[in-house]
């Protein structure tokens, strides 16, 4: 559920720096207060020049005012400041911490360029509230209420002319504000699409190209830019509202104290000097004044970014059991017991139920859409079941810590996910233990890699490109398996896709896994025959269902479809 006030519910996520905004506080109010002595003093030095001579101590004096106002207002504009981004800060590293524990199906429905835009755009919108808007409130009320108790004081009369324009200064406020924030939420909305457009185009700029749809993208992007575009105005012309009614108000309250007190002096109520002292404290309400009113509109806009924030941080997150230090996971059966599952109310997965031995080959075959990725993903808890229960070891794996569970787990997949970096950064990733360079090459020849690495001119210290682009597909799934070697999982997930690699790529990946494979839990998803046969148990899905669980021999016999499948998919013609 959303906060009523989201930027409200983020700043009582964060940890406030008490200590340094007590010391802050006090620094730009002694400032403030200083600040307020120097049109007093300018008042009676006017005085004085046409009363009597000049007092050198009167003239130190001012000077010294002057210098303690600039030096106060200056620290205590640094220090606050240091708040605002103390602040942002811990924004940012809290939305960060909680967008990576997020389940996946957030990520599944959310672009990355979109994600990226709250982090970054929609949290700048809120730092410039927080570390450059609200530092100046408290200064500007101090400035605001001094310079009206120095006005009164001086004459009340007159300074109660000067009332007159405040309130159409709030009536004109108010609502330009609410739309302000109206505005900013569409605005911050429209970034993210057009973040989650680059982010998009520019991961698969490959795609993009060889379908000759640069021109398809661009009109895209153009219908994002021309929103923004359109918003900006509608800022601007609030902007442009703003800051000429504040400059007319403020002329207009300088015209009636010049004119009333004119009279004023006339009539000898009061000096030429504190004419001027007056006008000097009409405009040290000017500044205090646009704060105060743009501070209006940059809370709305601040409001207005932290409402998108405000639904992530609502999103639910992973569930992380704190790991028992005395008991480790205990190595058992992996079972399915009834388990149903689906993405977006589709079902995918309907009353599967398995049981995965230890040590053992167990491959997993059946037509594309059959489910077989949904179980490796279920096993690495990236999603929670629908219905029934995975357990390990007669545990259920919901029970069991996630770091420690995902420890156990090695996953060699399609894709082969590579980080942007070296090619030592990607086998060592994830890694939380000391590897040295000789059980790296150890690992890394075990992976057939360790050759084609040293070709190159930087070695494993070679950087791979965004999603390891400058590396073959052969050559990534390798690291990947060295990866894995690394890593020493109990329980391996691999999925056996090798039909776009050469025969020689191939080979050696198939060496390399047939090594890995051994007195590990392995789980496959088989597209080889070979593999297929060494299995100690083939499970067959078909539809989200287990239609036939055996050995290749028995399944050829019992298992009509298992057996079209073999024969359909060419799975005899593969290497043997």
């Amino acid at each position: 559920m959303k906060s009523n006030n989201p930027l409200v519910y983020l700043l009582k996520k964060i940890t406030w720096p008490v200590g340094l905004i007590i010391t802050a506080v006090v620094i730009s109010s002694l400032g403030s207060l200083s600040g307020l002595l120097v049109p007093l003093f300018t008042g009676q030095m006017v005085d004085k020049f046409t009363l009597s001579s000049i007092n050198p101590w009167f003239i130190g004096a001012l000077i010294v005012v002057f210098l303690l106002n600039a030096l106060l207002s200056g620290i205590g504009y640094y220090l606050l400041n240091k708040i605002g981004e103390k602040m942002i800060y811990a924004i940012r590293s809290v939305l960060w911490q909680h967008i990576i524990h997020l389940k996946m199906p957030f990520f599944d429905q959310n672009e990355s360029g979109q994600l990226m835009s709250r982090l970054t755009d929609d949290t700048k919108v809120i730092n410039d509230f927080i570390s450059q808007k609200l530092p100046n409130l408290l200064p500007s009320v101090i400035t605001l209420i001094g310079s009206f108790v120095m006005l009164f004081i001086l004459d009340w009369q007159m300074t109660l002319m000067t009332f007159i324009t405040i309130p159409l200064f709030v009536i004109v406020m108010i609502p330009l504000g609410r739309i302000m924030q109206k505005i900013s939420k569409n605005t911050q909305s429209e970034i993210a699409e057009f973040s989650g457009l680059l982010g998009r185009v520019l991961t698969e700029m490959r795609l993009v190209k060889v379908s000759n749809t640069e021109k398809l993208e661009l009109e895209k992007a153009h219908e994002n830019l021309s929103e923004i575009y359109r918003l900006g105005l509608k800022q601007a012309k609030i902007a442009a509202v703003i800051q000429p009614i504040s400059g007319i108000i403020m002329l207009a309250t300088i015209g009636i104290i010049l004119g009333f007190g004119g009279l004023r002096i006339a009539s000898g109520a009061i000096s030429a000097g504190t004419l001027v002292a007056m006008i000097f404290y009409v405009l040290n309400l000017s500044m205090p004044l646009i704060n105060l009113s743009t501070l209006i509109t940059d809370y709305k806009k601040a409001v207005g970014a932290s409402s998108r924030i405000d639904e992530i941080l609502h999103e639910p997150l992973e569930r992380i059991t704190v790991p028992d230090v005395n008991n480790s996971i205990v190595t058992g059966d992996l079972v399915f017991d009834r388990v149903d599952f689906g993405y977006d109310a589709q079902p995918v997965l309907q009353d599967v139920s398995l049981r995965i031995k230890p040590g053992a080959v167990t491959a997993f075959v059946g037509p594309s859409g059959s489910g077989k990725s949904t179980i490796f993903s279920l096993i690495e808890r990236m999603y929670d079941v629908s219905h029934g229960d995975i357990t390990y070891g007669g545990t259920s794996i919901y029970n069991l810590s996630l770091t420690d569970w995902r420890r156990k787990i090695g996953y060699v997949m399609q894709s082969n996910a590579m980080m942007n970096g070296s090619i030592r950064d990607n086998i060592l990733y994830g890694i939380d233990c000391e590897v040295s360079d000789e059980e790296l090459m150890h690992y890394a020849r075990l992976a057939h890699c360790h050759d084609f690495i040293m070709a190159f001119d930087q070695g494993y210290d070679t950087l791979v490109g965004e999603r390891g682009l400058k590396l073959s597909g052969g050559q990534r799934q390798r690291i990947d398996i060295a990866r894995s070697f690394v890593k020493n999982p109990d329980i391996l997930l691999l999925d056996e896709a090798t039909a776009n690699l050469d025969s020689e790529s191939e080979r050696k990946i198939q060496e390399a896994l047939e090594t890995l494979m051994m007195n590990r839990t392995t789980i496959v998803i088989a597209h080889r025959l070979s593999t297929i046969k060494k299995a100690e148990q083939i499970i067959f899905l078909d539809q989200g269902r287990v239609t036939g669980v055996g050995r290749h021999e028995t399944l050829m016999k019992t298992h009509e479809k298992y057996q079209q499948f073999v024969e359909t998919q060419s799975l005899t013609q593969q290497n043997q």
